[in-house]
């Protein structure tokens, strides 16, 4: 009877160290399956640990992401944790792939990443409106922009890496916002690295702002931002802006007391305004800002005005755009005093914002 129950124990006891072993073995499998997922992502741009502390400690899923002429992208969602989706870009082909460099949405203006990062941040609003019923405890997206300039040599001239974080933390939540953008800063020192661009980086993001809502208006005269100097009007006296801090794009809205926008006025830099003006030059239009000279052109098609200013990065592109409310048609000015208040607004949005970067003085338009 002894010896039944020794046998029975043995192989209960055996039992256990084969399921311990496998379950070890198992363990040991899914993590080195999910390190050398994330090695590989992206041609292995990622920082492994980074990606890690961001998403979650669940099993690693990776997915190619859109691809093209210097185009590296990739998508890397963790189980019962956040996702990423990431794309790295060689800013000579911008405008020549299906990504973009992000700027923003008509609802939503993204705000500098700062730290010494050449950057915008911005939550991606849900098309459903805030307050869907139907997704009330969906996850949110934040969408990181980051330029690299390199300094030279054998690399790009410039980079940019773009990532939309994904978790299951608010983005409101001051203290957990740069974990959004956490992905895509290390993700730029990987792509500096790996592509001997040797950029100058930023400093550890730990703040960031939050995305201006187009509703987020203040009176004129107290901004402080990017509609900061800009003269009032009548039918123009308030705004909304966001803070400068460097960034590639900038965006002042203007509007009436009612709320309606009536100007929009932006800033570009670098390849910002490379890939813009690349727009412009690539399609149908008789007058574009394809050199130095400025213009006005606000005709019954509310054509966009422009000047230019000469900066380190190369020519900084600054416009103006009539803006048309929902149903209406864009206006025409209706006096030779609305023309020259359009002059004046363009020529202090740029000289501020030039000045800010140390670039030349705009042409005066």
């Amino acid at each position: 009877m002894r010896r039944i129950v020794l046998r029975t124990v043995a192989a209960v006891v055996a039992a256990a160290v084969a399921v311990a072993g496998y379950l070890l073995v198992h363990g040991d499998f899914q993590r080195w399956s999910d390190d050398a997922a994330l090695d590989g992502a992206c041609d292995g741009l990622l920082d492994r640990n980074v990606v890690r502390g961001v998403l979650g400690p669940g099993a690693v899923e990776v997915e190619d992401g859109t691809s093209g002429p210097g185009l590296v992208g990739c998508e890397v969602h963790v189980q019962d944790g956040g996702t990423a989706e990431i794309s790295v870009l060689d800013i000579a082909h911008a405008g020549r792939n299906q990504d973009s460099l992000p700027m923003g949405s008509s609802s939503v203006l993204a705000v500098p990443v700062g730290h010494g990062w050449t950057g915008l941040f911005g939550a991606v609003p849900d098309r459903f409106g805030a307050r869907d019923p139907f997704e009330a405890d969906a996850d949110e997206k934040a969408i990181t922009s980051l330029v690299l300039e390199c300094a030279g040599g054998n690399s790009a001239d410039s980079l940019s890496v773009t990532v939309e974080t994904t978790l299951d933390k608010s983005v409101d939540d001051p203290a957990v916002r740069p974990e959004f953008a956490r992905i895509a800063t290390s993700t730029a020192a990987m792509v500096s690295k790996a592509r001997h661009c040797g950029a100058r980086l930023g400093n550890p993001v730990s703040s960031l702002g939050l995305s201006v809502h187009e509703d987020e208006y203040e009176p004129l005269g107290t901004a402080d931002g990017t509609c900061a100097g800009i003269p009032a009007a009548r039918g123009v006296t308030i705004a909304t802006e966001t803070a400068r801090g460097g960034a590639p794009h900038e965006t002042c809205r203007l509007g009436d007391a009612d709320r309606r926008t009536r100007y929009v006025l932006e800033a570009d830099y670098g390849p910002y305004a490379q890939e813009r003006l690349r727009g412009y030059e690539e399609g149908f239009y008789e007058d574009v800002p394809n050199s130095d000279t400025p213009a006005h052109h606000r005709d019954r098609d509310g054509r966009t005005s422009w000047t230019t200013a000469k900066c380190a990065g190369g020519r900084a592109l600054f416009t103006l755009d009539p803006a048309n409310g929902k149903g209406e048609s864009r206006r025409p000015p209706s006096s030779d005093a609305d023309l020259a208040y359009e002059r004046a607004v363009l020529k202090a949005f740029a000289e501020r914002s030039a000045k800010a970067r140390g670039c030349s003085a705009p042409v005066s338009p």
